[in-house]
């Protein structure tokens, strides 16, 4: 979650800056006779340098930032764009010393502030985070609320703060509501909590502004078994044998499918015995009764029948117990990890604790024991999860 949180800041900071420093042309008239301008050379190499860290060209763009530095210093975009670098390379002491630059310049720049929580965020001071993102949501001016909502939720899920990040996600949607990221990181959080109704509303709203991507057919056969539809489960999951059959998601539900015809086989006969014994029940009551209320005892077993509340039989044999996720159902769980052969997963950027327990079948909480993690939202790209228990870590 961190990892998403540093990827959501690198694009929004990017394109803020270079916003900020504009379109400045490279043969400014005057710029190396009497009449320089140190302003805008130093828009000009702020602007280039941002443009070499955009292309992982870190060396020109250190370059070009220290040349816009020494051209106008009382810049707080430059700061700015100077804390950025030191924070990507991993510099954080220089990091913070230009944010708070930044910010001292450009008290009221919401852009400022809302990088500046992020930071704070990634660096585990969650209430210093929270505090300048809504700085930046306070200030009237500043026109990406519905940003810093997001970065706001994703910030508190990282902390575990599963409830507060559901509601900064439903803020960020107030502002913009067919913001595509924050309809599927909301949905996701519906999913865990087992808001199932929510969490199908949620990515309806999603799917009318996005493509179709194994994740989102992952998340629809989710909510379908949380719902208990096993049949409509098992669509999704053939959807996306048929659309993706090369995702890593397409392949854990290929290893789960079987026992899911199973499910929609035993469900199907539940469903015809639960009809046998009502067809006996009604023959039994019409022949006790007098003729003249066969009719009414049929009526109401008729409504029964089409009533889908009123099914407990194929209720009882649809969901044994609630179904959180597919990581999350027990038994079967360990089945899969017997025939799961990797014994580590190496976290990649955007990736979180939940995505991650998704695509290995193992609950987060376990993940987290496993790992000696202090929150969910305690990994970073590059990091390496085990996936087994102690006992089988090898040194």
């Amino acid at each position: 979650m961190v990892a998403g949180l540093r990827t959501s800041l690198r694009v929004g900071l990017l394109s803020a800056v270079i916003l900020a420093a504009g379109c400045v042309s490279n043969g400014q008239s005057g710029m190396y006779g009497g009449n320089f301008d140190h302003e805008e050379a130093a828009k000009t190499r702020m602007s280039l340098g941002l443009t070499y860290l955009q292309n992982n060209n870190y060396t020109q763009a250190k370059k070009n930032l220290d040349k816009a530095l020494e051209f106008n210093p009382r810049s707080a975009d430059v700061q700015y764009a100077m804390a950025y670098y030191y924070q990507l390379v991993g510099d954080n002491l220089r990091a913070e010393e230009f944010y708070k630059t930044a910010i001292d310049l450009a008290p009221n720049n919401g852009d400022i502030a809302n990088s500046y929580g992020a930071f704070k965020c990634q660096n585990g001071d969650y209430e210093k985070a929270k505090a300048y993102f809504f700085e930046a949501i306070n200030n009237r001016l500043y026109a990406n609320a519905a940003q810093t909502y997001e970065n706001l939720a994703l910030c508190a899920q990282s902390q575990g703060k599963l409830d507060e990040a559901i509601g900064y996600f439903e803020d960020a949607l107030q502002h913009q509501p067919a913001r595509g990221k924050t309809l599927f990181l909301l949905s996701e959080l519906y999913i865990v909590s087992q808001q199932w109704d929510l969490a199908e509303s949620t990515l309806q709203k999603y799917q009318r502004v996005a493509k179709v991507t194994p994740d989102s057919l992952w998340l629809s056969y989710e909510i379908a078994k949380g719902k208990g539809d096993v049949e409509k489960a098992a669509g999704y999951g053939d959807m996306m044998l048929s659309l993706f059959p090369e995702s890593e998601l397409t392949k854990r539900y290929a290893v789960q499918r079987e026992r899911l015809q199973k499910k929609i086989v035993k469900t199907s006969k539940a469903s015809n015995n639960a009809e046998k014994a009502l067809e006996v029940t009604v023959e039994q009551a019409t022949k006790e009764k007098a003729p003249q209320q066969t009719s009414e005892i049929v009526s109401e077993s008729a409504s029964f029948n089409k009533d889908p509340i009123n099914k407990p039989i194929q209720e009882t044999s649809v969901k044994q117990k609630p179904v959180a996720s597919v990581a999350d159902e027990g038994d079967e769980k360990n089945t899969e990890l017997s025939e799961n052969n990797d014994k580590f997963h190496v976290v990649k950027e955007g990736e979180n604790l939940y995505r991650i327990s998704l695509l290995h079948n193992i609950r987060m909480a376990t993940l987290q024991k496993w790992n000696n993690l202090e929150n969910t939202g305690a990994i970073i790209a590059g990091q390496t999860l085990w996936l087994v228990p102690p006992s089988m870590q090898e040194e």
